[in-house]
């Protein structure tokens, strides 16, 4: 009996660590049909209007380019997609090193929020083959880079007719691989690398690990990956296989690397043996660390200092000869100040048999500052790991003893969807691969304990769970830009929902601050205050300014004024509510997919809580404070309490009905629905809406739903007959003056436009849990059907998603067009495109839903290569605008629309 189960166990285990049949798939060798780029150029109508605004973005780029920054949204330098992206590596908010699909080291973000786009040429793994003779027969870079297609920053020759390669770094390491025979499937947060080495009697296969777990708020911090090697003899003779991890200091950017001090270290903790770099990354301490499993069978070596810039001759040669190398320094002399180490494992495999070599790469940057030095922060994995700058060989060891149990957890969370045969094949991989901006959208996640001054209350979820931010894109840089977010939010409220807890707690307080310092807005040249009270802040902050201090770095237009903001917050503060109850539901019906959620005790919580931080307090205090005491981690036995839902809704509602108090204000004509103010005020920032739009007018209709429910919640009668006696008269003003019997008018001005995210509350509202208490539901599905006409099928063919605007024809029988108006309209934003899928899901439209989001995911993944770096947005052909974006979480929406429909079947 106990084989039977090791046999089952096995297979199970096997079936975990399997390369799946889903997910990004691709040779090395790869070529995609289109190459596009940047370098827009809009029409002369759509450019006319924003001539003045060119002129004042110009003058304050040069200010901000004295100032040696780079400014939040860079228009004259913009990055080009690079089709080479893969899974990247590391958990949430610790930085992210990007992996290429072909192994390259790439896109390092270990400056908080900020990207370096570079190949690393010295970050490298190698393998060396010796036969039953102790030969070697094979020697590569697993990877298809060579010197001379390294884009090392500064470290080679550029010069377009500059061919030697003597003049190239690690001129004398090889990349000896089939390109053809060397397979990638990325399914994030997982990755596997197969290298068809038969020719030579092996096989490889790279499994890489990050440990991203749903509801997990310990080793999802973790900055770390584990690379697991397998090693597969398949030939009749023994085989002696090596692999090699080289790394260098810094991240590849030459003058910075150059200041940074490193040094190297020797790493033997538990049953790891490792090699590491000290060094600071923008005068900011931290340490590269590589470990491998010690094993009886296993021979490890290590070389602390080799040449990143050097021909890296004798580190090859050491291999080549020996499989190992011979634990000193490869190069005695350095040609600059950089550092590269190597750790080596090498294995005897017997005939027809198989063995892992265990890599883990993790990096340690405890204490982060941006460049004005407001603050000095500690990140949030420093509370599992001390904060020295040490820390980094005991997470070593910590990430090899556990990524077993990450795989299973992982791999729990993900099968359902990927045996689900309801879902089309392309979304399997989507869902998960979109999910990569979780960790590298210039994500940061620290501990927290004071906000805009004030110390947190003990039970405030962000001392508990820290701060978490992300950035609107990598090359849009502002932290928790709100009204992206809100698209975004599904994947944060419904994975880690006390992540989205603390991030709304972080706006909430947000909102009660006044910072009365003026700046030129660049629209239209009107000097106005950064922020005033009871307005939702537009986004958290710029990192190369001071975020979370200098909130609202966003200048190009007045967002104390946008219509979208205040009802966003509110739409997002009764999702939660709503979530929350129904993950706490999920759990108390011991529900396998929250299985991770564990809860304790409200006076359990208490009495731990007041022992670690030893307070004191008396009887009547605590028994106050009890019924209170909503949230903590135990660390030590790690168990995590869901934010409670109640308590959550009673410490924001005062935000929301402050806000919505300053909302009203701007229905002029007091018909029950706000204007918009015949400029861009809301998220599609460059497209003009005069008076009541379908967009903003349905959002704010949605949040008095949301708000009416709330006071009658919290017991607060006349809060509820206010928001319903102007709900009311929104709902019938919405009818008379927008809906022509097909779609919802864009604004009373643009009466043939159809916009995709007309229906935009809606959607929202539907993900609390409503249903047509808005929109009657014969005009949604009427709505739906011509977006879904025009919109997707009427644009190229529905095989890019939904474009934001088209005009159709007086005459039925004539075609439309796409709306050329702006810039923004005749875009396609993936963001909008899965929500609106998420729409049509919701509604039972599943065919169409699906062929809307698959077209664009197809285009992304199949035709342009932009995996990993999804863009805001996309052109009918040639160009792309902002790679790297926060919108297309919402294909998060997408799966908790099916969910609850198939909920609803069965």
């Amino acid at each position: 009996m106990d084989s039977v189960s090791a046999n089952l166990e096995e297979l199970q285990q096997n079936e975990i660590t399997a390369i799946p049949q889903y997910g990004l798939k691709l040779k090395f060798d790869h070529v995609w049909p289109e190459k596009r780029n940047q370098n827009l150029r809009p029409s002369i109508r759509q450019t006319l209007p924003l001539v003045p605004l060119v002129y004042r973005y110009s003058t304050y780029y040069w200010k901000v380019s004295r100032e040696n920054r780079r400014c939040y949204m860079d228009y004259y330098y913009t990055e080009n997609g690079k089709q080479i992206y893969g899974v990247p590596l590391g958990g949430i908010g610790g930085g992210t090193i990007g992996r290429g699909f072909a192994g390259e080291f790439c896109r390092f973000q270990m400056r908080p929020g900020m990207y370096e786009y570079n190949v690393v040429q010295a970050n490298q793994f190698i393998v060396t083959i010796k036969d039953a003779k102790n030969c070697t027969i094979f020697q590569s870079l697993l990877s298809k880079l060579s010197p001379t297609d390294s884009s090392d920053s500064d470290s080679q020759c550029n010069m377009p007719n500059c061919s030697s390669r003597s003049k190239q770094p690690l001129n004398a390491w090889h990349s000896n691989i089939d390109d053809s025979k060397c397979s990638y499937t990325g399914l994030y947060p997982r990755a596997w690398t197969d290298y068809d080495l038969t020719a030579y009697g092996v096989r490889l296969i790279c499994r890489q690990i990050s440990p991203v777990i749903p509801h997990d708020y310990k080793d999802s911090c973790l900055p770390c990956a584990v690379f697991v090697w397998s090693v597969e003899n398949v030939c009749a003779e023994e085989r002696k296989v090596s692999i090699t991890f080289t790394f260098k200091n810094g991240t590849g950017t030459k003058k910075q690397d150059a200041e940074g001090g490193a040094e190297a270290i020797l790493i033997t903790e538990g049953n790891v043996k490792g090699v590491g770099i000290r060094q600071k990354i923008a005068g900011m301490p931290c340490a590269y660390n590589l470990g491998c499993r010690v094993l009886p069978e296993i021979s490890i070596t290590r070389c602390t200092q080799f040449d990143p810039y050097g021909t890296g001759e004798q580190l090859w040669s050491e291999l080549k000869e020996n499989g190992q190398l011979s634990e000193k320094h490869c190069d005695e002399v350095l040609k600059t100040k950089d550092l590269g180490v190597a750790l080596c494992a090498q294995v005897a495999v017997k005939p027809n048999s198989s063995h892992d070599l265990e890599f883990v790469l993790a990096w340690d940057m405890p204490h982060i500052h941006f460049p004005k030095k407001l603050k000095s922060y500690t990140r949030y994995y420093t509370k599992y790991f001390d904060a020295s700058g040490e820390a980094g060989p005991k997470i070593c060891e910590y990430a090899l003893k556990h990524y077993g149990s990450w795989e299973k957890l992982i791999d729990a969370w993900q099968r359902p969807i990927l045996n689900d045969d309801g879902l089309p094949d392309w979304y399997k991989s989507a869902i998960f691969n979109q999910l990569y901006f979780i960790s590298d959208g210039g994500t940061i996640w620290l501990t927290c304990n004071s906000s805009f001054g004030k110390e947190l209350n003990y039970d405030d979820p962000r001392l508990a769970y820290g701060r978490f931010g992300y950035l609107e894109g990598h090359e849009y840089r502002m932290y928790n830009t709100y009204d992206v977010h809100f698209y975004a939010s599904s994947a944060l409220s419904h994975l880690w929902p006390n992540l989205q807890v603390s991030l709304q707690y972080d706006i909430r307080d947000a909102i009660d601050v006044d910072l009365p310092d003026t700046r030129k807005m660049l629209y239209d040249g009107k000097v106005l205050p950064r922020h005033i009270k009871n307005c939702v802040p537009h986004d958290l902050g710029d990192p190369d300014e001071e975020p979370f201090t200098l909130i609202n770095c966003y200048n190009i237009h007045d967002v104390n004024h946008w219509k979208d903001l205040n009802t966003k917050f509110v739409l997002q503060v009764y999702r939660d509510y709503y979530v929350l109850n129904e993950l706490a539901q999920a759990q108390a019906d011991n529900a396998s997919k929250f299985s991770s959620i564990e809860f304790i005790d409200k006076d359990s919580l208490y009495e731990m809580y007041t022992q670690d931080n030893k307070r004191k307090n008396s009887a009547d205090e605590k028994q106050q404070n009890r019924k209170s005491a909503s949230l903590y981690i135990n660390e030590t036995n790690g168990k995590v309490y869901l934010m409670d839902a109640m308590a959550y809704l009673k410490a924001m509602y005062p935000a929301c009905k402050a806000i919505m108090e300053r909302t009203i204000e701007y229905d002029q004509d007091n018909d029950g629905l706000i204007e918009n103010m015949k400029m861009p005020d809301q998220t599609y920032d460059t497209w003009v809406m005069d008076g009541p739009s379908a967009y903003c007018a349905g959002l704010w209709l949605a949040a008095l739903q949301t708000m009416s429910v709330m006071a009658t919640l919290l017991d607060q009668p006349n809060d509820c007959l206010c928001y319903q006696d102007i709900l009311e008269r929104g709902k019938h003003s919405l009818e008379e003056k927008l809906w022509n019997g097909n779609f919802y008018r864009f604004d009373l001005h643009h009466k043939d436009t159809v916009m995709a995210d007309q229906l935009c509350g809606h959607w929202y509202l539907k993900t609390c849990g409503f249903d047509y208490e808005i929109y009657p539901k014969e005009n949604v599905r009427k709505a739906l059907k011509q977006v879904y006409q025009h919109n997707v099928m009427g644009f190229k063919g529905g095989s890019m998603g939904a474009v934001n605007g088209f005009i159709v024809n007086a005459d039925p029988d004539k075609p439309g067009h796409v709306d050329y108006t702006t810039v923004q309209s005749e875009e396609v934003w993936p963001g909008v495109t899965f929500a609106l899928a998420a729409t049509m899901i919701q509604e039972g439209m599943f065919e169409e839903g699906f062929q809307t989001a698959g077209g664009l995911y197809k285009t992304l993944s199949e035709r342009i290569g932009m995996n990993f770096e999804t863009p805001e947005a996309l052109y009918t052909e040639k160009h792309y605008r902002s790679i790297g974006y926060m919108r297309p979480l919402s294909i998060w929406s997408m799966q908790v629309a099916w969910e609850r429909r198939k909920a609803l079947r069965d």
